[in-house]
């Protein structure tokens, strides 16, 4: 079991006007797609990035039409979940849009869009989310002149999501693409259901809501008949949690009275009712249940006054009734416990300090100048043991058993 990624960011063309944002933004998304937010791996992440070339970085390969349709081959042929990402020119024709490549033309920009999806449905992989921040990216999965309809359709286990419609650009906003600046959000939490979960729907409903009607707007398309999180945030509330709601409420609309015996400050209070009430608030953080007379729990309980489940409290209250949770981060990793990889995050700081250097009037190194997998091995070790010594003391071993 697994989950690729193949990330694609392009600023440089060599017959299309330029664009600046491309690359931060596929370098943006590889940052949170490739962990959880407890440090957990997620997507094995390979990222292409089309840049102007200079001598410094004369051997790193282009985002070329044979390449990228190479890469595509290479991530469908995977069994289990696979994720494309791309950043970059849209290109409308007769003939369909394209995702333009770096060697692209007015006579083949690169890669026909619903030749993607055609990839994507012959694909073994189990499931597929296409994200697609380019002008008419919407269009994929419409039929064009060529009028192939039969080869259109999502196949299941397949999702789209789309910066825009088939007939509008893609906008930039604040050096980020718009559209990928919302997903990040979203990724990041903003998107997360109580349990930390992040789908493609739940995606796609933060952007929505964020672009006005006179906004580009966003389009989601899937054949998918289960929505697996795309990543895990740190929950509201625990799994463990929420299963104890049918103990605790024999019925969802059930009123459960409290007493002073439930607040701790109380002299009269009672060890399991303080555990109960201790429950009562965090079912209150993740909106899951509310005072019915009071604003807040404290005076509910001097006032014995009674509580209730929320309609979301109580959508999870039948969830858990029908044992209908399903999956989610297991509970001892619901914190940000699991120290990150050294060599993941010294790759990430490399790629980051050489891209930035320049920006701050800067001049690196030239063996240093480089890809990761192309910098000397010396180098390598020191920044590893570099990173891993700054992670030990962020994450001091004793903390990490508690």
């Amino acid at each position: 079991m697994g989950r690729r990624a193949l990330l694609v960011g392009i600023n440089h063309y060599d017959y299309m006007k330029k664009l600046t944002w491309c690359i931060d933004d596929a370098l943006a998304i590889r940052q949170v797609l490739a962990f959880h937010e407890n440090h957990d791996p997620n997507f094995d992440c390979h990222v292409l990035l089309g840049s102007e070339p200079t001598p410094e970085i004369a051997l790193q390969e282009r985002v070329t039409f044979n390449r990228l349709r190479k890469e595509l081959r290479e991530l469908f042929a995977f069994d289990d979940m696979v994720l494309f990402y791309f950043s970059g020119h849209g290109y409308a024709t007769e003939t369909g849009v394209y995702l333009v490549t770096q060697d692209g033309t007015g006579t083949l920009p690169g890669m026909l869009l619903n030749d993607v999806l055609k990839m994507a449905n012959d694909s073994p992989a189990r499931e597929v989310l296409l994200i697609i921040d380019s002008c008419y990216s919407g269009a994929l999965g419409e039929p064009d002149q060529q009028k192939e309809v039969a080869n259109l359709y999502l196949r299941p286990g397949i999702t789209l999501l789309a910066a825009t419609r088939a007939d509008q650009q893609a906008i930039e906003l604040n050096g980020r693409g718009q559209f990928t600046n919302l997903v990040i959000g979203a990724l990041k939490g903003g998107a997360c259901d109580v349990r930390g979960r992040v789908s493609a729907a739940s995606i796609y409903a933060y952007v929505e809501q964020a672009l006005g009607a006179w906004d580009q707007r966003p389009v989601y398309k899937s054949n998918a008949s289960q929505l697996s999180p795309i990543r895990f945030c740190i929950p509201a509330i625990t799994d463990d949690e929420l299963r104890r709601l049918p103990q605790i409420f024999p019925q969802p609309d059930y009123q459960y009275f409290l007493n002073p015996s439930y607040e701790v400050v109380r002299p009269e209070a009672l060890p399991e009712h303080i555990a109960i009430f201790r429950i009562f608030k965090h079912y209150q953080i993740a909106h899951l249940l509310r005072p019915i007379f009071d604003e807040d729990l404290y005076f509910a309980a001097l006032r014995s006054h009674p509580v209730e489940l929320t309609p979301i409290g109580r959508f999870y209250w039948q969830l858990a009734k029908q044992n209908l949770l399903g999956s989610s981060l297991p509970s001892h990793a619901a914190r940000r416990s699991p120290v990150p990889d050294a060599e993941s995050v010294a790759k990430l700081f490399h790629e980051s300090y050489e891209r930035l250097a320049p920006t701050f009037g800067y001049e690196t190194r030239e063996e240093t100048r480089l890809p990761w997998e192309r910098v000397p091995e010396r180098n390598k070790r020191l920044m590893i043991a570099a990173t891993a010594e700054v992670l030990a003391l962020l994450f001091p071993p004793e903390e990490m058993e508690k």
